[in-house]
């Protein structure tokens, strides 16, 4: 089995081979593992540009408007405060004036206990937004967001991408069910989903059944396996950073809640998880 680097390192190789359209933009691309090596191979539409993340984006969304479907790598994800007003004002404005498409990827690399910006990030209309839970998740979600005409962020989990994982089918805005449960649904994204199914075991022994999500996209989410669990289990559990998925949790499923719906730590998780089921 590969990591999640070695499969969207493939993923995105493959599309610049078969696709002259896509060009690639970073400030450190020869560092990373998933982009190392593409501008030897690819010269004309790899761009190595300075430290600058809105200058970065803003390139980006020439580009889009000119017909190329940008891919941006941030350095960190402290770099997406410079990144939100273009491609959030800017790119997200294009598609909803009409006027032009912004099919722009922008990756943004979560590291252990950094900050998470995906409530942030979620705050932001028009952005389509994919978090990897997986390895295989994380090569999916690009080759999605490489097929959609509107701007795309992708956090990636950088344990996530060290680990390894088969390869697996992840459609725009879907969800995938990693374990069937019937006392409880823990919806999860990124590293909250290896955390939510270590909890799910730990709880397993005690006689609670917990159906676990990999949630994988927070705009658009999905609706339907969303709500259907939730009413099946009668218990909402969001492990990750993302208000917007119990919101939907408790919309789709109010009236079969039998527990608060809650948001969790990784740590917390397998604690949350009894209360809920004890309420």
């Amino acid at each position: 089995m590969k990591t999640g680097s070695e499969q969207l390192a493939a993923t995105l190789r493959a599309r610049m081979e078969s696709d002259p359209s896509v060009v690639v933009l970073g400030e450190a691309l020869e560092l990373s593992p998933v982009t190392s090596g593409l501008l030897a191979a690819f010269p004309g539409r790899v761009h190595l540009l300075p430290a600058a993340d809105a200058s970065l984006v803003g390139v980006a969304v020439g580009l889009a408007m000119a017909g190329k479907r940008p891919v941006v790598e941030l350095a960190e994800s402290a770099s997406i405060w410079g990144v939100l007003q273009q491609v959030g004002q800017e790119a997200a404005s294009l598609k909803d004036r009409g006027e032009f498409r912004a099919p722009i990827v922008v990756r943004v690399p979560l590291a252990p206990g950094s900050w998470d910006p995906t409530a942030l990030v979620e705050s932001v209309a028009g952005l389509a937004i994919g978090v990897a839970g997986t390895p295989g998740d994380a090569a999916q979600l690009l080759a999605s967001a490489l097929e959609s005409s509107d701007p795309v962020v992708l956090f990636e989990p950088r344990v996530v991408l060290a680990d390894r994982g088969d390869a697996v089918d992840a459609a725009f805005g879907k969800a995938r069910v990693l374990r069937e449960g019937e006392h409880a649904t823990v919806l999860a994204l990124g590293d909250g989903v290896s955390a939510a199914m270590r909890a799910a075991e730990a709880v397993a022994g005690e006689g609670i059944s917990v159906e676990v999500i990999d949630l994988r996209w927070v705009r658009p989410l999905d609706v339907g396996a969303i709500g259907e669990s939730v009413a099946r289990t009668g218990r909402a559990i969001v492990a990750g950073a993302s208000p917007g998925a119990l919101a939907l949790a408790v919309q789709e499923a109010f009236l079969r809640l039998e527990a608060p719906p809650a948001l969790a730590s990784n740590e917390d998780l397998a604690g949350v998880i009894r209360s809920s089921v004890s309420y």
